[in-house]
C-alpha cells in the first residue's frame, strides 16, 4: 500500500514539475518575444529568433502558441495584466478620491517611462495595432485585450466629477486615456527633447482639471 502511495505521489510531482517548467518556458518565451519584436518588427523578426534568444527551441513556440499572431498577442494580455495587477495594487482602490489618483497615476507613468522598462512594449503595442487594422482577426482579439468589460461603472476612477472627463462615460475616458498613454510613450522614444515624462503629467491635469 505504501510503494501504491508513494507512486501516486511521485507521479503527481512530475506531473507538477513538468507543468512548472512549461509555465518557465512560456514566460521565457514572452519576454524573448517582446524584445526580439521590439528590435525587429512584426514582419522582420521570426519565430526561430524568438525561440533562439529565449534558449529554446522552435517546438517550444508551437506546443505554447499557435504561431506569431498567438504569441504576440500573449505578450500583449500578459503586459496588460501585469500593469492593471500593478495599478490596483498601488493605486486603484475604491474611494480614493480622484484627485489624488490622478497626481500618483502621473508619477507612476512618467517613473516607469524614465526607467526604460516600457520602451520595448510600447513598440510591439503600435506595431501590433498597426498590424490588426489589416487583419480582422487580430483586430478583435486586440480589441477584446485592450477594452475589457467594464462591470457597468459609469465614471473612470481617474475622470474626477467636474471634469470635461469626468462627463465621459466610461468607456469614452478609458478610450482618451489610454491615446495619451500610448501617445507619448511613443513620443518619448521618438523625441524626448519635445516630449519629456513630465508632460504626461500636464496633459493629464488638463483634461482631468474642473471645468470653469
Amino acid at each position: 500500500m505504501w510503494d501504491v502511495n508513494r507512486k501516486g505521489i511521485d507521479a503527481v510531482a512530475e506531473r507538477l514539475t513538468r507543468q512548472e517548467q512549461r509555465e518557465r518556458n512560456r514566460l521565457k518565451l514572452l519576454e524573448a518575444a517582446e524584445k526580439v519584436f521590439a528590435e525587429r518588427g512584426i514582419q522582420g523578426a521570426s519565430v526561430d529568433e524568438v525561440a533562439a534568444a529565449a534558449g529554446l527551441t522552435k517546438g517550444a513556440i508551437y506546443s505554447n502558441f499557435d504561431g506569431k499572431e498567438d504569441l504576440l498577442l500573449e505578450v500583449m494580455r500578459h503586459r496588460l495584466g501585469q500593469e492593471a495587477r500593478t495599478q490596483a495594487e498601488r493605486m486603484l482602490h475604491a474611494g480614493r478620491d480622484a484627485g489624488d489618483l490622478v497626481e500618483e497615476f502621473a508619477g507612476y507613468w512618467a517613473e516607469r517611462v524614465r526607467a526604460g522598462d516600457q520602451e520595448a512594449f510600447a513598440q510591439i503595442t503600435v506595431e501590433l495595432m498597426i498590424h490588426a487594422t489589416r487583419h480582422p482577426a487580430v483586430r478583435e482579439q486586440l480589441i477584446a485585450l485592450m477594452f475589457p468589460p467594464v462591470d457597468g461603472r459609469d465614471r473612470h476612477p481617474l475622470a474626477p466629477p467636474g471634469s470635461g472627463l469626468g462627463e465621459l462615460p466610461y468607456e469614452q475616458a478609458d478610450a482618451v486615456l489610454k491615446s495619451l498613454d500610448i501617445g507619448m510613450r511613443l513620443l518619448t522614444l521618438l523625441a524626448p527633447e519635445r516630449c519629456p515624462p513630465e508632460l504626461f503629467a500636464t496633459a493629464l491635469r488638463l483634461l482631468t482639471a474642473p471645468k470653469a
